[in-house]
């Protein structure tokens, strides 16, 4: 059943401001490490490991969490999950060698997938699923957007481990929000005993593609695609715009996922869902044709409706909704890993610009099964009919 207006949407800010802190460190990493690996004692060779580790731990732990959430509550299990991420942030400034950023980059992992699906749970408890689902996206896309604007800038001023310090301060006030969340919340979730990961539906393969190409190869490659195409650019000052860019990203989940959600209310999670895709492979195109600014702007407004408005449009009409969310997000993160595995392998390559291509027309192919026909994209696009 669920919650009261009012409380459910209480209850959803709280869990999505604890996120926005606890992720502060997690978001410096991905402009900073492909670009500076080297000043913490990383290999570049393993600089798409590290930043792809943690969502391959998120692939066998969302199952797990999810059950978990079911026998100890949704409050219990994201206060946990809190503290072990303010842990690993301040283990960044303590990491002496790559065994050590592996061992944080775990624990990350596990404690980011309790923590998202966490705030899931309290949004889709919400009347307003929607909107509660956009603002929780939007809320806690607040505090890495912060730290992607302001954690470069001192660079030029501190060692990283002083900035990792930094940031696990800045991840505290996650430990207040985490411990106002309402008490005594419904520990019967349902709980499937499918098998771990079923064939991926049509939406699952959206899911699971778009994040290969956002949330993998643009978001670990997007300096490097700046070096390629901008004259005289220096490392730290390309590390510096790509984390412009990523911060504009996180800017649009903020400001555009909870106004998504209103519309989705109005017009329907599908409406939006697919409208925004489409949207999001233009966007895709225009990268690959060396527009990168520009494409980037068009992706990540129209990515982060699309990634917020998901995990209603998955749930919707199902019995087990969490559950279907939680199957949803592990495609995503398997998605994110491959693409950040694959970003780092080929962030030097000349054969970058072709996995785009062929990446993009796979999932171009697959929002046209799901969209029907030619006809309807465009009724979709333009007269949401």
């Amino acid at each position: 059943m669920k919650e009261g207006n009012e409380n459910g949407i209480k209850a959803t800010a709280f869990a999505a401001l604890s996120l926005a802190f606890a992720s502060v460190g997690d978001a410096f990493l991905y402009p900073f490490l492909p670009v500076s690996s080297s000043a913490v004692g990383v290999p570049v060779a393993w600089v798409g490991l590290l930043l792809s580790i943690n969502r391959f731990v998120r692939i066998f732990s969302n199952a797990i969490i999810v059950r978990l959430f079911a026998k100890f509550g949704l409050r219990a299990l994201m206060i946990t999950a809190v503290i072990l991420a303010v842990i690993s942030t301040f283990g960044y400034a303590l990491a002496a060698g790559l065994l050590a950023w592996l061992a944080f980059r775990i624990l990350w992992g596990i404690s980011f997938s309790a923590m998202r699906i966490g705030t899931l749970g309290y949004a889709l408890q919400a009347q307003r699923s929607g909107f509660a689902l956009g603002l929780s996206r939007g809320l806690q896309e607040a505090g890495p957007m912060a730290s992607l604007f302001i954690a470069p800038l001192l660079l030029n001023y501190f060692a990283p481990n002083s900035i990792f310090n930094v940031l696990g301060l800045l991840s505290l006030p996650a430990l207040y929000f985490v411990w106002m969340l309402p008490k005594g919340e419904d520990k019967t979730l349902p709980v499937e005993s499918n098998p771990f990961l079923n064939w991926p539906t049509t939406l699952n393969s959206i899911t699971f593609l778009s994040a290969v190409l956002i949330d993998g190869v643009i978001v670990i490659a997007l300096g490097v695609l700046f070096l390629h195409y901008r004259v005289a650019i220096t490392p730290i000052n390309a590390a510096m715009l790509a984390a412009f860019y990523l911060g504009y990203r996180r800017i649009c989940l903020v400001a555009f996922s909870p106004a998504g959600g209103w519309i989705a209310d109005k017009v329907g999670l599908k409406h939006v869902f697919n409208s925004s895709i489409v949207l999001v492979i233009i966007g895709l195109l225009v990268i690959v044709s060396g527009w990168i600014a520009t494409g980037a702007v068009i992706v990540f407004t129209f990515y982060g409706i699309n990634s917020a408005m998901t995990p209603g449009f998955v749930s919707k009409g199902r019995e087990h909704g969490l559950v279907a969310v939680a199957e949803n997000a592990t495609w995503r993160d398997m998605g994110a890993a491959i693409g950040t595995l694959v970003g780092g392998v080929l962030i030097l390559s000349p054969y970058l610009n072709n996995f785009l291509m062929g990446a993009i027309l796979l999932l171009a192919l697959f929002v046209f099964v799901q969209l029907g026909t030619a006809r309807k994209t465009l009724k979709l696009l333009y007269l949401w009919k």
